[in-house]
């Protein structure tokens, strides 16, 4: 990301950056209660502690970063994501120097392994969507912010331009999801939603032209690939093969593919 922003953004580059922000933001805000509960119960276990010294002065920073994160939430400040990622791996370093009792039977120590790979997982992935979160509420990308945001609206409440292609996947491998993906002609907006719940946003991302492609099957589904991450037996309706047909403008034969043009 850092290499990123030294270049000039694309218009592409700069609307999947707004789009990334805007499918975190529903986890930052659900975050404030949590956190809240989570900040009060730290400083009391700070405020009792009768550990060493060492122990008591990591509790009390988890507690004033947890304080901080809270204040950053509450004003809704960007930069709590990052207060975010740095509590997750705070509790995972904890987990990881722990040598209680507990710790050491086979249930503490399958627990603590468990937990330890959960904080430092979640550690990881908001330290990963803090740079573009931060980067997204930069005052000159207010008119990106605004555009993905309309986009979004649409994807989920409206097609009236006919527009609009869904499709859902249920599989072991790709997992449970809807997809409803946008042609703008100069681009693709894609939205990732848990399954027929529009409200669920997961990922939302804006791509190059050719970011999607569509290939027919030697059993007949559809293969959709978007920006090289593949998507296999899709069993779609047949009106949606058909604006499909219609969109690449010829007849998709099994095993051969061709990108997505406009639907307009």
């Amino acid at each position: 990301m850092g290499a990123l922003m030294k270049r000039q953004l694309t218009e592409i580059e700069r609307l999947d950056l707004a789009a990334r922000a805007e499918a975190i933001e529903p986890f930052v805000s659900r975050a404030i209660l949590p956190m809240a509960v989570l900040t009060v119960a730290a400083l009391l276990l700070a405020l009792g502690s009768q550990s060493s010294f060492s122990e008591t002065l990591a509790v009390w920073t988890f507690a004033l970063i947890a304080v901080a994160t809270v204040i950053m939430l509450r004003r809704h400040w960007c930069y709590a994501t990052y207060g975010l990622s740095m509590l997750n791996f705070l509790a995972a370093i904890g987990i990881l120097n722990s040598n209680d009792d507990y710790s050491r039977t086979f249930l503490g120590s399958t627990t603590n392994q468990f937990l330890l790979v959960w904080f430092a997982a979640n550690g990881y992935g908001w330290w990963k969507a803090a740079a573009p979160f931060v980067a997204a509420y930069a005052d000159d990308f207010d008119k990106e912010r605004g555009q993905v945001g309309q986009w979004l609206a649409d994807l989920k409440y409206g097609d009236r331009s006919g527009q609009v292609l869904e499709f859902s996947v249920q599989s072991f491998w790709n997992g449970y999801w809807t997809y409803r993906v946008l042609n703008l002609g100069r681009g693709w907006v894609v939205a990732k939603f848990k399954f027929r719940n529009l409200r669920g946003l997961a990922e939302y991302r804006v791509r190059e032209p050719d970011g999607v492609t569509v290939m027919e099957q030697s059993n007949g589904k559809l293969r959709i690939e978007i920006a090289g991450r593949s998507i296999g037996d899709i069993d779609i309706s047949f009106e949606l093969r058909n604006r499909l047909l219609r969109s690449v403008g010829e007849n998709l034969k099994p095993e051969s593919s061709a990108k997505l043009t406009s639907l307009r």
